[in-house]
């Protein structure tokens, strides 16, 4: 209860200052704070979204919410203070009631807005001993979402309920297009603590680019058992379907990692009120078999990409009667809301594409090389090869705590004598479980990877489409392994740069050509046991495969 004591403390201490001040002044007061709320709800979405694809993204939606808020309020209160300083006298006691009705009207929005920013900064799911609205394993029936009851609710609703309110007006955010009410129902609900449940104790990824998420596809399902009971009572459904790609995983872009809070679909909200719905069932790829259903039935069940894979494909399944007769109008997920199809598919396309291979034609480029001379499995501990780096100088490098570079680029002298202990050195790329770390030697040379101009004709006259597209090793079934960074060594300097989970593109390779003497690796995480089969240039139109490999990833040590 220790944030619902702040929070209400801080409504009452405004309550009383403006109640000392007087009824002008406090009718003022609440005049600006009010509207400084409307802009930051007005603005709070498009600025957010453009921050999602960054460092902040967990950060954006509370940051940009807060600060708009509170940006916003100075400027009223130093344009108010400079073109209306004179207080209006009234009796005493009329004074201290509307001025306290005034400034507790204040209080609570102020109170509100903080509390609802704070639930969607990134955080865990519990904040001292706040949670709010969170999937728990104490409520009996799916999808397992319930409350802590706490104070700070009741303040929070009120000014979601002020605002939903308003928005029917002029203090529109979506411009006319809609309200909060139906475009973000149940905002206090997502706000705690439902945005930030996530995987390891909700401190997993809790935003994702908008442009991670693609191919969006409304599926009508008839009757089918969403949960894993035995003797499930099959439900009515409509079913989602989507692509996510590497910039949206977890991990610095290793795998992603979805609960069932994180993601819901809001109906067209005819009568005023959306209503929301949260997936009780999935479908995702499993290794070697295929699509396969699932259920949330538990606070523990997550929805996973297959583990180094650089893309995914899910299908979630929503209950129909929990729209309560609306047509799915958006699609949320992980903070960033997407307008769905106005027709939905049948749901004999519900497996339509297969076990989640890639989608895009392959082309088999005629002068493809095999590249296995080229491709090693080293220790990731060591895996930088010439030169020894110091944790204490690393500049940009960002690492975990076990020393292992997640994110960064930085230029180090050639140094392979140093002598640096294991707890200071830094490692290689990181890796999870079942991973193997996959080095391949890209050094410009006439028998070496196909991703230079002077190697490649397609990369020489495609200009922009060919410097934007991925690199990949692929395997067999058509799974793509894409590059997470790369080490270049040009005898004097070392550059050293990780991807931080976006896919490496040919633009962010180093200018190379045939004869430099500069040396070159790219590293891909791999699952281990997997054949590899060639190297893949990934454009939105084709997998273009410009060197083959015919070599399998070992088991773990």
């Amino acid at each position: 209860m220790i944030i619902s004591f702040i929070g209400i403390a801080i409504a009452l201490l405004i309550t009383y200052w403006w109640s000392n001040a007087g009824a002008f002044s406090a009718f003022i007061h609440f005049l600006c704070v009010v509207t400084a709320g409307a802009v930051a709800f007005g603005v709070w979405e498009p600025a957010s979204y453009a921050m999602m694809g960054g460092d902040a993204g967990g950060y954006a939606k509370g940051l940009v919410l807060l600060g708009t808020f509170v940006a916003v309020l100075v400027v009223l209160r130093l344009f108010t203070d400079r073109f209306i300083p004179m207080n209006l006298t009234l009796p005493r006691a009329a004074d201290l009631v509307l001025g306290g009705a005034f400034g507790a009207g204040s209080g609570v929005l102020t109170v509100g807005i903080l509390t609802i920013g704070i639930g969607f900064v990134q955080s865990t799911v519990t904040i001292f001993d706040y949670t709010g609205w969170s999937r728990r394993s104490d409520v009996p029936t799916a999808p397992t979402i319930g409350s802590d009851d706490a104070y700070i609710l009741g303040v929070a609703e009120a000014t979601a309920g002020f605002y939903g309110y308003l928005s029917w007006g002029a203090y529109t955010p979506w411009l006319g297009g809609g309200t909060i009410n139906t475009h973000m129902p149940q905002l206090v609900r997502t706000s705690g603590a439902l945005y930030r449940d996530s995987f390891d104790e909700g401190m997993g990824k809790v935003a994702i680019p908008p442009s991670a998420i693609s191919k969006i596809e409304l599926l009508d399902v008839p009757p089918v058992p969403l949960t894993g009971g035995v003797g499930a009572a099959p439900k009515a459904a409509w079913a989602v379907k989507f692509d996510v790609s590497q910039e949206g995983f977890d991990g610095a872009g290793q795998q992603f990692v979805l609960s069932a809070s994180q993601v819901r679909v809001i109906g067209d909200g005819k009568s005023g009120r959306a209503m929301p719905v949260h997936p009780l069932a999935w479908m995702q790829e499993v290794k070697g078999v295929g699509m396969r259903p699932f259920f949330f039935n538990s606070p523990t069940s997550y929805a996973t990409s297959v583990e180094s894979k650089g893309d995914g494909s899910f299908v979630l399944l929503f209950p129909k009667d929990d729209l309560k007769g609306q047509a799915p109008r958006f699609f949320e997920i992980k903070g960033v809301r997407f307008r769905l199809p106005t027709s939905a598919k049948s749901a004999a396309d519900l497996l339509a594409g297969g076990a989640g291979s890639s989608s895009a034609k392959q082309v088999a480029d005629e002068d493809a090389t095999n590249i296995n001379p080229l491709i090693d499995f080293p220790d990731p501990k060591y895996s930088i090869g010439s030169t020894v780096i110091n944790t204490n100088a690393a500049g940009s490098l960002e690492l975990d705590k076990d020393n292992f570079i997640i994110g960064g680029e930085q230029k180090f002298p050639r140094n392979t004598t140093a002598s640096v202990g294991s707890d200071l050195r830094v490692r290689g790329f990181k890796v999870s479980d079942g991973e193997q770390l996959l080095r391949l030697d890209a050094t410009a040379q006439s028998d070496g990877v196909r991703i230079f101009p002077d190697l490649n004709s397609w990369v020489r006259d495609s200009g922009p489409t060919a410097q934007g597209a991925r690199v990949a090793v692929i395997d067999e079934s058509g799974s793509k392994y894409y590059a997470v960074g790369l080490v270049e060594d040009d005898g004097e300097w070392v550059l050293v740069k990780s991807m931080r989970g976006r896919p490496l593109t040919l633009k962010d390779i180093p200018i190379q050509a045939v004869g430099s003497g500069r040396k070159l690796s790219l590293h891909f995480r791999v699952p281990t046991k997997t054949k590899i089969v060639g190297l893949v240039l990934a454009t939105s139109a084709e997998d273009r495969i410009v060197n083959t490999a015919t070599i399998t990833s070992p088991d773990e040590n």
